[in-house]
């Protein structure tokens, strides 16, 4: 839930900066966006450090300035890209120059029609600013690339947050007052705008706790500024605790649950009881099934529990998950459950813990034990910073982990005895998740048990691609087997 600042305090707000909150070379420069005329919706690329990343919120994909800032403009006309890197910095001799790094290339291939940039913060670090002297160069040439572009955008360019106090990391206010005075001299010879970020949070210390960073009302302030920049007009009322967009023609909703990202494409005619298929990693990847399953009236859901492989802390946000959508949206008390690859071990995972309240599993490549894949202690090459990671989220050393005996492979018994069919599609030939240490394994010992399985085997696949070219055999399998529990 988005931290909600009284409407008073936001127009006392604006009230202090409105006046100055853009300054530049010429009207023109600080004009708001115009929306007449246009065929698509204006496109906003963020660029910056980690502060437009979002550190500092709970949930960078959807507290971060430009998150916040496209739920307050709506997706009918705008469309706002983060292109936050951590650590990065405005001079090229930095530790991390922008100009070095993936996002920049993305940020200049997105097309943007407006840029908003604010980088210095990492670039009053003693060891970058002692190239301070090449700032305004490399400052000149970043807007120079982004003037260069077809889509010939406005742009933007930000007075950085305020550093707090002594600041962090060797980030500090004395070499940030230095770079003020520069910033502006840009903005006037670029005939650029410049946003007043430093003037909205200033004084407002509290917001800004690791005296870099602002939290996630912070954050709401910066994008509130922003979009009195873009619009011409103070923002008024609440930021919308969801998000509403597209997802392949179906309306998509995107909230947060427990501060973890959660997706809701919704059918355009829901079926009866609400089925839904919930996707447990990788969404929007291999979703043909998804696709025919929302034209049948499914609901698709998704809560990002990435990097816990399936631990007891990921089965924690699943249980949120489940409650919230049986909930107040009121889906089906019996969805089907999608595991892709490591997928597997939240789908299977989860289904042990609560065999009465899953209709289905399809599984793709599923990995069925984490000796095999992360781990590597089979056929598998494995992934040893996964497997790291995975020893963590269940917080197992190296020999636990290879006595534990709660990987699927190991509690089919409660999923059998439940009677849940299990569809499984694979690559015979898959290096990467070895079919004879997972799926083979729990069709075999699935089948002893009593439970219903369909394997599909495709020769000679590897791990990808996932799926089917035509899904029908997965989608009349759940559809078969999603009408015995309405």
């Amino acid at each position: 839930m988005i931290p909600k600042i009284p409407k008073s305090a936001l127009a006392a707000l604006f009230s202090l900066f409105a006046w100055n909150a853009v300054t530049a070379a010429s009207p023109e420069a600080n004009a708001p966006i115009s929306l007449e005329n246009r065929e698509r919706a204006v496109r906003v690329a963020c660029v910056g450090d980690s502060i437009t990343a979002g550190d500092g919120t709970p949930n960078r994909a959807f507290d971060s300035y430009p998150a916040q800032l496209q739920r307050m403009l709506g997706r009918k006309h705008w469309e706002v890209m983060n292109f936050g890197v951590g650590g990065a910095t405005l001079l090229n001799a930095g530790d991390r120059p922008y100009q070095k790094q993936k996002a920049f290339q993305k940020a200049l291939e997105s097309g943007p029609d407006v840029v908003v940039i604010m980088l210095g913060t990492n670039d009053t670090k003693p060891q970058n600013w002692k190239s301070r002297d090449q700032f305004v160069a490399d400052y000149h040439e970043l807007i120079g690339k982004f003037k260069a572009l077809a889509s010939q955008p406005r742009i933007f360019i930000c007075r950085p947050v305020p550093v707090v106090g002594n600041g962090n990391w060797g980030i500090n206010e004395a070499s940030m007052k230095e770079e003020i005075p520069m910033i502006d001299q840009i903005a006037n010879d670029e005939n650029v705008g410049l946003i007043q970020m430093r003037e909205a949070l200033t004084g407002r210390e509290a917001l800004i706790p690791d005296r870099v960073h602002p939290n996630t009302e912070g954050a709401k302030i910066m994008a509130a500024t922003v979009y009195q920049v873009l619009t011409g007009k103070a923002f008024e009322g609440e930021v919308p605790d969801v998000a509403r967009s597209q997802w392949s023609g179906y309306e998509r909703l995107d909230f947060v649950l427990r501060d973890r990202s959660c997706t809701l494409v919704c059918p355009k005619t829901p079926a009866a009881g609400k089925p839904w298929i919930w996707r447990t990693e990788f969404f929007g990847a291999f979703p043909a099934v998804d696709l025919a399953l929302l034209e049948k009236g499914y609901h698709v859901a998704y809560i990002n529990m990435e990097n816990l492989y399936g631990a007891p802390a990921a089965m924690t946000f699943m249980d949120a998950f489940y409650q919230h959508l049986t909930g107040t949206p009121g889906l089906s008390a019996k969805p089907v459950l999608e595991g892709f690859s490591r997928g597997g071990l939240y789908a299977f995972n989860w289904a042990a813990l609560h065999p009465g309240q899953v209709a289905s599993l399809y599984v793709d490549a599923p990995v069925c034990d984490f000796k095999s894949w992360p781990g590597g202690k089979g056929k598998s090459a494995g992934s040893p910073d996964d497997w790291k990671r995975c020893l963590k989220a269940y917080g197992l050393s190296e020999e636990e982990a290879m006595a534990y005996e709660k990987n699927p492979v190991d509690q089919l018994q409660p999923i059998a005895a439940a009677k849940i069919p299990v569809i499984a599609v694979c690559g015979d030939a898959d290096r990467v998740v070895p079919i004879a240490e997972n799926i083979q394994i729990v069709e075999k010992r699935y089948r002893e048990l009593g439970g219903e399985i369909q394997v599909i085997l495709k020769p000679g696949v590897d791990h990808h691609p996932h799926s089917l070219t035509d899904p029908k055999p997965v989608v009349d399998f759940i559809l078969a087997h999603q009408a015995s529990t309405l």
